[in-house]
């Protein structure tokens, strides 16, 4: 893939200060500075554009099962968030239909419009450009924004995992933000949904903003014990943290994005028409092939130390798409099974992650990985 992203930068005639700027982040996670979405708002019946910027993610604390066991091996730097991008190309998407609702937002189809070097650029030719035909964008209830940012952690610990994105999962552009458009006329009529407020949580304190998205590392959660820092200073120095999150001085809705490659639909029963096999709670059914894959992309997740935790249906999506032939072959390819897989998982803003250098903490969790699976336990829109 870098390969390719080189040929296509070279193609660009850019400067050599622009080639250095650009040439550090070959990879598509730090391939956009900002979106410009179209398609999510007009006014007085004329179409109004959102420009996101990208945004700081939400890390996570160390699950831990062996509370007294050591911290993980290696840099603190591992589990910092990325820094936000700025000097790279600005890509403007055009929402072309909404795939799907679910928590915590909305999942629409877009297309690649055009790029630009800066916002008041020119288009850059993209004849040729190596991204995908068609893109997914998701969309996050403002209630919910801290648990969209916490997604983009984990997308970023997978795509340094050599061979991950495209293989294991979507191939993820990175997180995006953009204070919700107050301009009086505008209507979000794609929004109108996610502009719903939910069900406040239970027992709020008398004049206390509500949490949507509480987390276990969240400090007054009744499993903080479990989730541990090991001194590091991501988690409690992020702005998403709930702490700081309660004390920010701006408190205007936020508009929060993901944007990945756009793959196949989720698995269903439907699928699965050959000789199958009955979980004891009576529901799924699975041929040996498919059950087969899930664990393999399960055990993918595991060797990172990172736990799902959110295994379903609507979260595993068939590989295939229309738009798959911008990755070469080769980058399809899962590094540890050898093998091009079926599915690509989704939805990481329940993950988890565990010190896999810990022996008691790894078969812990490798064995609640499978949970969902082995016990009866795996559900969600199967029709």
């Amino acid at each position: 893939m870098t390969a390719d992203y080189q040929v296509f930068l070279r193609g660009l005639n850019c400067t050599s200060r622009d080639w250095i700027k650009i040439k550090s982040s070959m990879d598509p996670f730090n391939f956009f500075s900002s979106v410009i979405l179209h398609g999510l708002a007009s006014t007085n019946n004329v179409a109004h554009s959102i420009h996101l910027t990208r945004t700081q993610s939400f890390p996570a604390k160390r699950y831990a099962y062996d509370t007294k066991s050591p911290g993980p091996v290696g840099s603190h730097k591992d589990w910092d968030a990325l820094s936000p991008l700025v000097g790279q190309l600005h890509a403007d998407l055009e929402i072309t239909e909404q795939l799907s609702e679910g928590r915590i937002g909305l999942v629409f189809a877009a297309r690649l419009v055009s790029l630009r070097r800066t916002l008041h650029d020119e288009p850059l030719p993209i004849h040729s450009i190596p991204l995908p035909s068609q893109f997914c964008v998701k969309l996050v209830k403002p209630e919910y924004i801290r648990s969209l940012a916490r997604e983009a952690w984990f997308y970023e610990q997978l795509s340094k995992a050599e061979g991950y994105p495209g293989a294991v999962t979507p191939v993820c552009f990175g997180f995006f933000t953009s204070p919700l458009p107050s301009k009086a006329g505008i209507q979000l009529h794609a929004l109108s949904s996610v502009l719903i407020k939910p069900e406040p949580p239970s027992h709020i304190p008398e004049g206390e903003e509500p949490i949507y998205d509480r987390y276990y590392d969240d400090l007054d959660f009744e499993y903080v014990d479990n989730y541990l820092d090991d001194d590091r200073t991501s988690h409690c120095d992020s702005p998403w943290n709930l702490k700081q999150w309660r004390e920010r001085g701006d408190r205007s809705p936020i508009i929060g994005i993901i944007v990945t490659e756009r793959i196949g639909k989720h698995i269903r029963l439907d699928d699965f028409p050959g000789p199958t096999f009955r979980y004891p709670r009576g529901d799924c059914y699975f041929t040996k092939e498919a059950e087969t894959e899930i664990v393999a992309l399960l055990d993918d997740l595991s060797a990172l130390g990172i736990l799902q935790d959110d295994t379903k249906f609507n979260n595993i999506l068939w590989a295939a798409s229309e738009s798959k032939h911008w990755l070469p072959a080769s980058a399809q390819i899962c590094p540890r099974h050898k093998q091009v897989h079926m599915y690509r998982l989704i939805d990481f803003d329940r993950a988890a992650k565990w010190n896999r250098e810990n022996p008691v903490d790894h078969g812990y969790f490798c064995r609640l990985q499978l949970y969902p699976l082995k016990e009866s336990q795996f559900w969600g829109d199967c029709m």
